[in-house]
Parts: structure tokens; C-alpha cells; sequence
């Protein structure tokens, strides 16, 4: 197997005061319910605001689904319906303060939507993300969304920080990766 362009520069595995999970490979719908189950018992021995917890579970499954939704690494791997995608997460903390992040491949035309999308949370108010969220469930997915299109508006609500993310081209190849960081 050719060497793994998702592994370049800063996206190699964050360095945390404490580690809840880190995982690098496959996502499939049965991995993530795994990891998923991972992250809600860690959180029911480590966290006591409930509030906090539905936070830090919801990122981490918008985060997982984004990756297996939208990553458009060639290395996909598809059985029957089930199709698995390529991609790394991680929940830990850092400094007192819980991290999630993703990375995964994107297409190049991908990245103008998602960045002009991202730009324009970070300058809204919590209630300004409050009410679009509110009104996007009311509205038609677009053709491009393969689920409600409401997942960056969820982490943008539930982060204390603004979402951090970066893309970085993959030499030789068409894709670049693309890493969103949450803080909660």
C-alpha cells in the first residue's frame, strides 16, 4: 500500500494532556457505533455536566459521519451497501479544555464550499448559529449534502471557540486533506 498522504505535517496524531480516543483507518457505521460507545462511557466516568456530555458526543458523531459521508480518499472500501471511508479522529484533553478532531481527504472542488461555509460561522454569534440551524432543518438538503446539511452548524453551537480548520494539498494527487478542530 502506497504511503498515507493523510499523515502529512500537523495532521499526524495530536498530542493531548489526556486521551479519550484516537483512531486512524476505516470508518464504517459499526466502527463508529464502537468508537461511539467508547466516547459515551468515557464521559459518563469523566464528565459530570450532562450539558457537556451531549456536546462532546454529538461533535464526535458529526465529526465521524462527516468522514464517512464526504471523504473522497481512493482507497474506499465498499461491501454491499456498506461503505467505509478513510479518515482519523480524535477526543482528548488539552489545557482543561475537551478537543475533537477529524482530518480526511477532500476533493479540491469541495473546499471553496466548505471554506466559505466555515468562514461564515466563525463570524456569527451563537444566536445567529442558534437560528440558522433552526431554519436549515425547515429547508431541502442541497443536492451535494448526503444528510440534512446541518452538521457544521451543530459543531459550530456546541463549540466554546470558533471551529479551526485547515486545508493542505497532497502532492502529487488532486485531494487535499482537510482538518477541523473542535473545542468544547
Amino acid at each position: 500500500m502506497k504511503s498515507n498522504p493523510i499523515f502529512t505535517g500537523h495532521f499526524s496524531a495530536p498530542h493531548y494532556d489526556v486521551v479519550a480516543l484516537q483512531y486512524t483507518g476505516f470508518f464504517s457505521q459499526n466502527n463508529i457505533t464502537a468508537m461511539g460507545e467508547v466516547i459515551r462511557l468515557y464521559l459518563e466516568q469523566h464528565e459530570a455536566s450532562s450539558s457537556t456530555r451531549r456536546k462532546l458526543f454529538s461533535t464526535f458523531i458529526e465529526m465521524v459521519q462527516n468522514i464517512l459521508r464526504y471523504s473522497s480518499d481512493s482507497r474506499a472500501l465498499t461491501r454491499e451497501d456498506d461503505e467505509m471511508r478513510f479518515g482519523s479522529v480524535a477526543l482528548g484533553i488539552d489545557n482543561g479544555k475537551y478537543v475533537c478532531e477529524s482530518t480526511n481527504l477532500i476533493k479540491a472542488e469541495d473546499i471553496l464550499r466548505l471554506r466559505q461555509c466555515l468562514e461564515t460561522l466563525k463570524t456569527m454569534s451563537p444566536d445567529e448559529i442558534k437560528l440558522t440551524y433552526k431554519a436549515t432543518l425547515r429547508t431541502e438538503s442541497p443536492a451535494w449534502s448526503k444528510g440534512a446539511n446541518i452538521g457544521l452548524l451543530t459543531l459550530a453551537r456546541d463549540v466554546s471557540e470558533p471551529l479551526e480548520f485547515t486545508f493542505r494539498q497532497v502532492e502529487s494527487s488532486e485531494l487535499s486533506t482537510f482538518h477541523l478542530k473542535a473545542v468544547i
